[in-house]
């Protein structure tokens, strides 16, 4: 292994692991590592939670999505409610963040801030809530008969929703609850406030039925690289959640979400911000390719086709030759279509001039995030240069397969971060916050 190096405490990248299906791979079910009986099963999940544990990770990141997904044929697309899972992982787990997503568009924001008060509480401050507006249009069909928002829209109503959120969590004081057995006083009611919202989209008096979440407030994340994505995460995120394939891009983002967080009078650097990342780990590199060519066979085009159409907001690709040059689509996207992510992929077609299919099998691979192949001191190489070259303060690993793939990198990638010094050996106490090394206090 290479030579320890010297850095502060608080100089540690910050981990998740994305528990999604049997594996963030489409397809992975069909892979001799993967058991897809386990899908629904708690003791499947709390075994993917602590195999993340035992490699001292900041949190699970359960990732949602509101209708059976469209590759359902051929998949493992059926998602379990992320909150309900976390709650059941909470009594399952001791140390590790408990991060689930709920969508902005499809709820409301006093059961948002309940549920989320509510995990927090039943894990002894681990929760963190992932703020999403749902890019899927097949979702309105399921919550009632209005059309799917366009892109922008969603994101003007989330910035109001957020606000509200974190004002049903501050609606109680802390040390409310008083439990006077001498007077017959519970609740010091001068300590719980109406919140009395009056907005254009919610109008919601409060105060919750929850007491103050042992951590003030469950950490917060958002997902979205959008310009709209980048103002609420800016406003709000504690955690972003970002696609990024080179180091360049992904530097620039993280100066931009900075120097967008310090508009808002935030202290720049108590963003984290965690780029996707596919680890695929081997013995050797050898070993690793193989594993890897072994993965992304495993998808059919009949199996792609239908999820790198939802990353284009519908737009049918099937008229276009699988094995031709990726087709320049940017004046046909849908309004409603994630526009950061689909420009992503646009632009690494034409920079490395792929073809749709080879675009296809890099979103099937790993749910659309970088992948990085090789051996253990490759992966922990490649993770220290991003880290280390301010392009990333961590990473969401999205193991292919679950739960191999992610012991494969607990057991081999882990001990290396931790042996450079850029990864912890042992968890502080004190709840998710503490973990990630974010204040209290690090909203404006």
């Amino acid at each position: 292994m290479p030579p320890q190096r010297d850095v502060r405490r608080d100089d540690r990248m910050n981990l998740f692991v994305g528990a999604v299906g049997v594996g963030n791979a489409l397809a992975a079910w069909r892979s001799a590592r993967t058991s897809p009986e386990s899908a629904h099963k708690l003791d499947y999940f709390a075994e993917v939670a602590s195999i993340a544990e035992s490699g001292r990770f900041d949190a699970v990141f359960v990732a949602d999505f509101l209708a059976l997904g469209p590759a359902a044929k051929y998949d493992v697309q059926e998602r379990l409610d992320p909150v309900t899972l976390l709650a059941s992982l909470a009594g399952r787990t001791r140390d590790i963040g408990l991060i689930g997503t709920s969508s902005t568009t499809y709820n409301d924001p006093y059961t948002i801030a309940r549920q989320f008060a509510t995990l927090d509480h039943l894990s002894d401050g681990r929760a963190g809530w992932n703020i999403v507006t749902t890019m899927v249009p097949a979702a309105a069909a399921n919550f009632g008969s209005r059309p799917h928002p366009e892109h922008d829209a969603r994101y003007v109503v989330a910035e109001e929703f957020v606000d509200v959120v974190v004002k049903l969590w501050d609606s109680w004081e802390a040390g409310a609850i008083i439990a006077d057995t001498q007077s017959g006083t519970y609740l010091d009611i001068n300590r719980v406030h109406r919140i009395a919202h009056e907005g254009e989209h919610f109008s919601v008096m409060g105060p919750l039925n929850i007491p103050r979440p042992p951590q003030g407030r469950p950490v917060l994340v958002q997902a979205g690289s959008s310009d709209a994505g980048m103002r609420l995460a800016a406003r709000y995120a504690e955690v972003v959640f970002t696609t990024q394939y080179d180091l360049g891009s992904s530097q620039t983002f993280v100066a931009e979400m900075r120097n967008r967080a310090g508009a808002f009078g935030r202290d720049p650097a108590s963003v984290r911000i965690l780029p996707g990342l596919a680890p695929i780990v081997g013995r050797t590199h050898a070993q690793a390719r193989e594993l890897a060519n072994e993965i992304s066979g495993l998808t059919s085009p009949e199996a792609g086709f239908p999820l790198m159409t939802s990353i284009f907001g519908g737009l049918d690709l099937g008229e276009y030759e699988l094995d031709a040059p990726f087709p320049d689509i940017r004046e046909r996207l849908p309004a409603n279509a994630p526009r950061s992510r689909a420009e992503l992929f646009i632009r690494m077609a034409d920079d490395e001039g792929l073809t749709l299919r080879q675009v296809m099998q890099r979103i099937a691979s790993s749910s659309g995030h970088r992948v990085v192949v090789g051996s253990p001191d490759e992966i922990a190489a490649d993770m220290i240069a991003w880290f280390d070259q301010h392009g990333a303060d961590g990473f969401n690993i999205l193991p292919t397969d679950l739960p191999e793939g992610l012991r494969d990198f607990v057991e081999e990638v882990v001990p290396r971060l931790q042996h450079r010094g850029v990864f912890r050996s042992e968890y502080t106490s004190g709840g998710l916050r503490e973990t990630l090394g974010i204040p209290k206090g690090s909203l404006a």
